[in-house]
């Protein structure tokens, strides 16, 4: 029984807009929804405006983003066979913990699109096991009014700062037209050389057309020669100019951007710089070359044989006609495995850096079967993309192919009767080759552009993400006392998210030792974070020395400033590499360091002693080790704050004694925030962080 009646044809298409975050599935079908509406909008925009924590969004936090973009909802609670009852497009509650937009329902099959990334028709039995029974109808209210506000990535965006791109443009676009002057002068040989030297038997003809034209293939090779020498260094320029230009602007990204990201893919999205340097530098060109050298072959065509010509153009209109109708099958499938394989990558990742963890579960099948799945999809969404490729390759040899049958038959038939001369037709035939092969190319490069918007909507996720606000202060030299002040500070991870900080206020003179308690989960690590300008409070004010923190400059404070956190790592190098953070080595203030962190004499007795090399990570390190090597890395910096969150959790009583004298003998402004006892007992002054405020003990 068919239980989806067919909707009405001809109405227009969602178009997909991919969830960059992982819990913003429901922001961006919003989004689509919107834009079917009449926006023109992007995540970006709506991220700033609205924000979604890395928790994601219920259907009533939902309900309260549509109404901030005048959209009425309607929650609504039904069974699959009343899906053809809704408002399309509408939103669906999807797996329990995802959401997806029903664009339309036909017979028995219904078209879902995905913020993940697909786009596809689930049949009646697939819908059941997906569709959980909860959709939002969305309608523009009486006040809509549709909004322009998509920031597109322009490639002019991505090269800021690079020299020499436009020179190497221009010899580039030169030795082209060298290399093509030759490609259009080889059919006059052949037509002067069967039309005029063979029939009158002139060797001398023959041999100055060969010197003449074998001088011009030297030429034409030479220029092919300087030409590929001129795109490597080129694109490579331009790869590192535009490669660091990005890793420049992801370095200095909020600390909440990377929370809310998988590591594969961030890495995925740097990856999308090849395919866009490869068109810039390679392509381009050839396209422009390309386009002129179609339109003289087609003119050579026409003055020559324009029956012939009109077989030719009518081929490549045909090729045209295909290619086009692929494109946004080709689009999305491209789009599928640029996700896949981000997804691939990012369980990889994961897996190599809980392989311990996983060791001592013994569950390394299950997460080899884990990853094995997500490879399985990145090489299904391949294939899918490459099957797409496999039409139009098809279709580039066989179109020809067939052309080239049906010329071949009218110009010998034309030669039979007298009207075309063999010369002639060799011309021809070779304008004909040059004409397809360009106007071919010419056409895929074009393609090709219209596929970058994929890899440029990657990079906009950083290029046009909002630096952290440190960034965009003076780095000034103010004269720092070390007062620190918090009034009235409320945080949540999201906008619907409820408040880890509800009015905390807290005074810290200079010199103070202070230890900060509470429950686990109670906001102690994100107040950390605000007292470090990390991240920002919604409401209330951080005050360093009476001065607001946006005002005194986040990066100044940091410079007086030195954190030992609880995701603290070490990196590849030696101990004291990380000890000076990768500067070169003062050993005596190392080995200061390395003493009041007590971990000299563990040190000491490696082989290598400072100079050994920590892995991947701290992975040759234990747990109280590396915490400790932290600790002198901290002490190393000589700061006038010095804030540890659990920083001594990994310690025995001993080396936690040691560490404690140490930090109080230091004189400086000392925050620690812990649940060991005897860590509490070392502060001179304990506060306690509950239900989001702080308790004076």
């Amino acid at each position: 029984m068919n239980i989806f009646p067919a909707n009405f044809s001809g109405r227009k298409r969602v178009e997909l807009i991919r969830q960059t975050e992982a819990a913003e599935c429901g922001l961006a079908s919003l989004a689509m929804i919107a834009n079917w509406h009449g926006h023109d909008v992007d995540l970006n925009i709506l991220r700033q405006r609205f924000g979604v924590s890395a928790r994601g969004m219920s259907l009533r936090q939902l309900m309260q983003t549509a109404d901030g973009m005048h959209l009425l909802s309607r929650p609504l609670k039904l069974e699959l066979a009343g899906l053809h009852l809704l408002n399309l497009p509408a939103i669906l509650h999807w797996d329990l913990n995802h959401f997806v937009v029903l664009e339309r329902v036909e017979r028995d099959r219904a078209l879902v699109i995905d913020p993940a990334g697909t786009e596809r028709w689930y049949d009646h039995a697939e819908l059941g096991r997906h569709f959980s029974g909860v959709a939002l109808e969305l309608r523009p209210s009486h006040d809509f009014q549709p909004i322009d506000a998509r920031r597109k990535l322009r490639f002019s965006d991505l090269w800021s700062g690079i020299t020499g791109f436009r020179r190497a443009l221009v010899q580039t676009i030169i030795l082209s037209i060298v290399m093509q002057a030759y490609i259009l002068a080889t059919p006059f040989y052949l037509r002067a050389a069967v039309d005029e030297a063979l029939p009158a038997l002139d060797t001398n003809l023959l041999v100055t057309l060969a010197i003449g034209f074998a001088a011009l293939a030297v030429i034409g090779a030479g220029a092919a020669l300087l030409r590929k020498f001129v795109l490597l260094s080129s694109g490579a320029a331009l790869s590192y100019g535009v490669t660091s230009n990005l890793a420049r602007r992801l370095f200095r990204l909020p600390i909440a951007w990377f929370e809310k990201r998988k590591v594969g893919d961030i890495i995925t999205k740097l990856q999308s710089v090849l395919p866009i340097q490869r068109f810039l530098i390679e392509s381009a060109p050839l396209a422009l070359i390309d386009g002129l050298l179609s339109i003289l072959t087609l003119g050579m065509m026409l003055l020559t044989a324009p029956l012939l010509a009109l077989v030719t153009l009518v081929g490549l209109l045909i090729y045209s006609v295909i290619r086009l109708a692929l494109l946004r099958e080709e689009k999305l499938r491209e789009a599928d495995y640029v996700k896949a394989l981000g997804r691939e990558q990012g369980a990889i990742i994961e897996t190599l850096r809980g392989i311990v963890t996983l060791r001592l579960a013994g569950r390394e099948a299950m997460r080899h079967a884990y990853w094995q799945n997500r490879l399985t999809d990145a090489l299904g969404a391949r294939y899918l993309h490459e099957r797409v490729k496999a039409w139009h390759e098809t279709a580039r040899v066989l179109i020809p192919a067939v052309e080239l049958v049906i010329i071949v038959y009218l110009a010998i038939s034309g030669s039979m009767a007298g009207a075309l001369s063999l010369g002639t037709l060799f011309a021809y035939l070779a304008y004909r080759q040059q004409f397809v092969t360009a106007g071919q190319s010419l056409l895929d490069e074009g393609i090709k552009l219209r596929l970058l918007d994929l890899h440029l909507d990657q990079l906009a996720d950083i290029a046009q993400s909002d630096e952290d606000g440190g960034f965009s202060e003076p780095l000034t030299q103010p004269k720092f006392e070390g007062r620190i002040e918090l009034r009235n500070i409320h945080f949540s991870y999201g906008p619907h998210d409820p408040l880890v900080l509800a009015g905390a206020d807290l005074s810290i003179a200079p010199g103070d030792y202070i230890a900060i308690t509470g429950p686990s989960g109670g906001g102690k690590t994100t107040l950390a974070k605000i007292i470090l300008g990390l991240i920002d409070p919604i409401e209330g004010q951080v005050l360093i020395d009476g001065r607001p923190l946006s005002q005194y400059g986040r990066r100044a404070f940091r410079q007086h400033v030195a954190a030992v956190l609880q995701d603290d790592v070490l990196y590849a190098g030696s101990i004291a590499d990380n000890v000076a953070s990768f500067e070169e080595v003062d050993h005596e203030r190392l080995t200061q360091c390395l003493k009041a962190a007590a971990i000299f004499d563990d040190i000491e007795a490696m082989p290598m002693r400072h100079h050994t090399l920590v892995g991947d990570m701290g992975s040759t390190l234990s747990g109280g080790q590396r915490q400790r090597v932290l600790l002198a890395r901290a002490l190393y910096r000589q700061p006038d704050l010095l804030l540890l969150d659990e920083g001594t959790a990994h310690l025995d009583l001993e080396h936690e004694a040691q560490v404690n004298r140490a930090i109080g003998d230091l004189g400086i402004t000392r925050i620690i925030i812990a649940h060991r006892p005897q860590t509490i007992a070392a502060a001179s002054r304990v506060v306690r962080l509950v239900a989001g405020k702080i308790d004076a003990d």
